[in-house]
């Protein structure tokens, strides 16, 4: 079970939990029925451009959320001279109980007034997490939810279990990928799968090469021409090597670009908040990189895209905001 050359997003994932596995089957039906109308057209990059069309389609169904976020968040920026004042009647008293209490009463009003929901910012990346996290799963295990996928391994695995002594090469190959705990039957079909799932290019090579009786070299371009997109394959994770590493940078730039023009936009006299809206410029898209680095390719587009969809809505909402609502 060990290889010292073995690296940890090759393990076979485990079954999704009760939260995660509902919302992957949900989104996976979405992104297959997406791509079997793409892949009509189109065998290459037909993933890739699934995963974009799926991300403009849950922007939209999200936008609601966003358009409250939006308006929540123009509103904040707009009544804080009224919060600060209040703030400032009762900065001698910070340590009194009594006079704490009636500043966050005041302030609690000043909220009424304007119908603004301070936590209203959080909704949508209460809705964002999960949907990321069931992305992450279901780019890893993309034979499990795209069907066209699912059927080119089905007959590679088909093949595989009709080769004179596979066993004998599919164990070592199969062995350094079953994380501890876990126990895979290469005779059955479906763990099969989930080996072939993880099998990188030298694998592949090592399998032909040694079940010579097995012809699975158009199974293989088939399934290049669907996880490949831009030349990178979008199962894989992004990691720091080239060229994989620019969808990090992009991921990045496009999350600076989301803070950024939320930040002039805000147009804030407030100094705290211009502080904290700097800070927020520089880590954000930090912490975005950080993140995306350990994310599988596909999952990265979804942020991408989905970034600067959320950029032109924050500048056509801004702009609606500024000449619609009047406080």
């Amino acid at each position: 079970m060990s290889n010292s050359s073995f690296i940890l997003s090759h393990f076979i994932e485990k079954d999704p939990g009760f939260i995660v596995g509902p919302i992957s089957k949900i989104l996976g039906y979405i992104i297959n029925f997406v791509f079997k109308f793409i892949y009509i057209f189109t065998v290459e990059n037909s993933l890739g451009l699934a995963i974009i069309i799926f991300t403009i389609i849950v922007k939209f169904l999200l936008f609601p959320l966003n358009y409250k976020q939006q308006k929540s968040t123009y509103i904040m920026q707009k009544i804080q001279p009224e919060i600060k004042k209040i703030q400032d009647k009762y900065k001698d008293n910070k340590k009194d109980p009594e006079a704490a209490k009636k500043m966050q009463s005041e302030i609690s009003k000043i909220y009424a007034k304007y119908n603004c929901n301070p936590f209203g910012g959080c909704l949508p990346l209460f809705f964002q997490l999960p949907i990321l996290v069931a992305l992450y799963f279901i780019m890893k295990n993309s034979y499990l939810f795209i069907s066209d996928i699912n059927d080119i391994y089905t007959q590679i695995a088909n093949q595989i279990l009709n080769a004179n002594g596979y066993e004998d090469v599919i164990v070592p190959l199969a062995s350094p990928l079953v994380p501890k705990g876990m126990t895979i039957d290469v005779s059955i079909l479906s763990d099969l799968q989930k080996v072939i799932n993880k099998f990188t290019i030298n694998d592949w090579e090592i399998l032909q090469s040694k079940l010579p009786s097995i012809n699975i070299s158009s199974l293989l371009e088939q399934k290049s021409n669907i996880e490949y997109f831009l030349g990178i394959n979008l199962t894989e994770i992004v990691g720091l090597s080239f060229p994989k590493v620019l969808f990090a940078i992009l991921s990045g730039l496009t999350t600076f670009l989301s803070t950024w023009i939320a930040y002039k936009k805000s147009n804030s006299e407030d100094d705290n908040m211009k502080r904290q809206q700097k800070i927020m410029n520089v880590i954000m898209p930090i912490m975005t990189i950080f993140f995306t680095v350990q994310i599988p390719c596909g999952v990265a587009i979804y942020w991408i895209v989905g970034n600067i969809i959320q950029v032109m809505q924050q500048v056509i909402l801004m702009n609606i905001f500024k000449n619609k609502l009047v406080l």
